[in-house]
């Protein structure tokens, strides 16, 4: 991925976007506004980068939402250190999502499950 955009992914990111088509759509407008020489190879690799991500940490978010049972991350220490491990996982994994919002993603998945 070239540095401009990995340098803007974080910018383009909202996880309630990766769960739709039409919030995918609203990536790609987002990604022409504010990298406006990006062309439409290069956003489709960042489409299939953010659906990888998405399938990938998008476990590790049920895994805590089916655990815990909450609408939101948890709060106890235990619950802290295995959303910091998951958190982890997928920063490895993807390097140039930050750690917010992976923790973002996983809170999404708890709301979306637990609601």
């Amino acid at each position: 991925m070239d540095k401009r955009i990995r340098e803007n992914l974080n910018k383009l990111f909202n996880s309630y976007d990766l769960f739709s088509s039409s919030g995918v759509e609203k990536n790609r407008s987002k990604m022409r506004s504010e990298i406006p020489d990006i062309t439409d190879d290069e956003i489709k690799e960042v489409d299939e980068y953010l659906q990888d991500f998405y399938d990938f940490c998008s476990v590790y978010g049920r895994k805590i939402a089916e655990k815990y049972k909450l609408s939101h991350l948890p709060y106890t220490e235990e619950a802290r250190k295995e959303v910091a491990e998951y958190t982890y996982i997928c920063r490895e994994r993807f390097p140039e999502v930050d750690e917010m919002h992976i923790r973002e993603l996983f809170s999404t998945v708890c709301c979306m499950i637990n609601r």
